[in-house]
């Protein structure tokens, strides 16, 4: 069941609210992960008991670090990460995946990561703790939401009207930048995928490239303001996930503002305890090597997501050496720059083979249809050079291209 559905709009929605809201206020909790199990149920329910296993584990397994030995905890805490981890990498490999496990596993992690930091104290009611990971609205796509930002409402359950009527509005915004917006241009996007891009011309490619970009943006921040809309009627505020990326004026600022609650997921649990920008200016670069290696793959274990992470790493190394303090100078030229350049990235991640790719490159430019040609080639030879591992996935052939 999606968001957009007319079943979830007009029968799941209104009962679950009506449900919710007439509950004695020690039941709500009851009500709302009984609700949230059915939503996810609907889809698959092997997906629920996975699910419902993997809180109860994670539940179980925080109570280790309450241990008296530094170096136990320490362990327990790795070992919990590595199974969330694992558990993640093991679904994405098999090119399957139940629906919202890159979301609720980062979560989890989180929690872990937390608790264990001492930041927050351990959940002990197991209701509480399965109702923050089951809680509908973000299941499936996030926002991604650290459990101190609900653990209040958790535990005073509020309802009042005006949270009904101020999520609503933002529920209708969000529910028509999907529908209305992003539902319609996804349709060009699948015509040229149908025409075969060898037969698209210049023109018509970058109309592609500009409406895979926005078709991108509305229905990811439509669904999120659908999230955060219901999140509200029930009382919840869920953290903000899209803060105006094309406004802009370099790759870093637009991925502070692009998916906001994922960048700070890589920054709070992977940049920062890695050094951050603290330890000089070569450390800093590895370590955001490191940390668009890991976004491109949570994406998807494929070659064109790494590519994708990794060109987004290239643009952002070269803002923190010197480009960054240009773009401040002449903000108008940065607005241009991230104009031009996040639209060329997306190509990256829309384009799972690296044929379709380099063919699509040499149609947005043409003029230089050899040299990609070659380009791409030569990316893909080094790929074959590695393929040991092939990131769980056979590399495909470039197709000769004609200029």
């Amino acid at each position: 069941m999606t968001f957009s559905d007319l079943k979830f709009i007009f029968i799941f929605l209104p009962t679950s609210l009506v449900l919710y809201y007439l509950a004695p206020k020690n039941l709500k909790n009851d009500v709302l992960l009984f609700g949230s199990i059915l939503f996810y149920g609907f889809g698959s329910w092997w997906q629920t008991g996975l699910l419902a296993a993997d809180i109860a584990a994670n539940y179980l397994l925080s109570k280790t670090f309450s241990g008296t030995g530094r170096h136990y905890r320490r362990l327990c805490f790795w070992l919990t990460v590595g199974a969330n981890a694992a558990l993640l990498v093991w679904f994405k490999s098999r090119n399957f995946m139940p629906v919202g496990i890159s979301f609720y596993s980062f979560q989890m992690i989180a929690y872990q990561a937390d608790v264990y930091r001492g930041t927050i104290p351990r959940e002990k009611s197991l209701l509480r703790f399965g109702t923050f990971l089951f809680f509908f609205p973000k299941l499936q796509e996030g926002p991604i939401t650290r459990y101190d930002e609900l653990s209040g409402d958790l535990r005073r359950s509020p309802c009042h009207a005006e949270n009904l009527e101020a999520g609503f509005r933002i529920f209708v915004v969000g529910l028509a930048c999907k529908v209305l917006l992003a539902d319609k241009l996804a349709g060009l996007w699948k015509q040229l995928s149908v025409i075969g891009f060898d037969s698209v011309s210049t023109p018509m490619a970058w109309l592609g490239m500009v409406a895979y970009t926005l078709q991108l943006y509305f229905d990811f921040s439509g669904y999120s303001l659908i999230a955060i809309g219901i999140g509200k009627m029930f009382g919840f505020t869920l953290p903000q996930n899209f803060l105006f990326p094309y406004g802009s004026i370099s790759v870093s600022e637009f991925y502070r503002r692009w998916h906001a609650t994922l960048g700070r997921w890589f920054r709070d649990y992977v940049y920062i305890p890695l050094g951050g920008s603290r330890k000089g200016m070569v450390r800093t670069i590895g370590n955001l090597l490191l940390v668009w290696l890991l976004t491109g793959l949570w994406h998807g274990i494929r070659w064109n997501f790494v590519l994708w992470g990794l060109s987004l790493f290239v643009l952002i190394a070269l803002e923190k050496l010197f480009l960054r303090k240009r773009l401040e100078k002449f903000p108008l030229l940065g607005h241009l720059y991230v104009l031009f350049v996040i639209p060329l990235t997306w190509m990256l991640f829309a384009n799972t083979n690296l044929a379709d790719l380099a063919v699509y490159f040499t149609r947005l430019f043409p003029f230089q249809a050899g040299s990609l040609r070659r380009g791409l080639a030569g990316i893909r030879n080094r790929l074959r050079s590695v393929s040991d591992c092939r990131l769980c996935f056979p590399l495909p052939a470039v197709r000769k291209i004609s200029a």
